[in-house]
């Protein structure tokens, strides 16, 4: 699969897994080079992998479509969620449905 043909999630979950595996690889080059104790590379790799993982997954906190990334602010929200314009895709029924109670209350 080509970049150009991957959806948004994919890439989303292409970058995590990318980071994951840098910091793995790092910790284990550091600890394998020097001659620091393991416990505390582990801990700055696991502080750094849940940074950064979090800064990925707060990309998706806003209504975006899965398909193409492109957000769906201000689209109408059906019964199956809302119709991506961009791609024509359907996406987030439930996201759509908390978004459209919070707006009535």
């Amino acid at each position: 699969m080509t970049p150009a043909t991957r959806n948004f999630m994919e890439r989303i979950r292409l970058k995590a897994m990318a980071v994951v595996l840098a910091v793995i690889v790092a910790a284990v080059g550091v600890i394998a080079w020097s001659t620091i104790p393991a416990w505390p590379v582990i801990g700055v790799g696991v502080a750094v992998v849940a940074v950064a993982l979090n800064a990925i997954g707060s990309r998706l906190e806003r209504a975006v479509c899965y398909s193409c990334g492109q957000s769906l602010d201000g689209q109408p929200v059906g019964e199956r969620g809302s119709i991506c314009p961009g791609c024509g895709s359907i996406n987030q029924p439930f996201l759509a449905k908390r978004e459209s109670e919070s707006k009535q209350a």
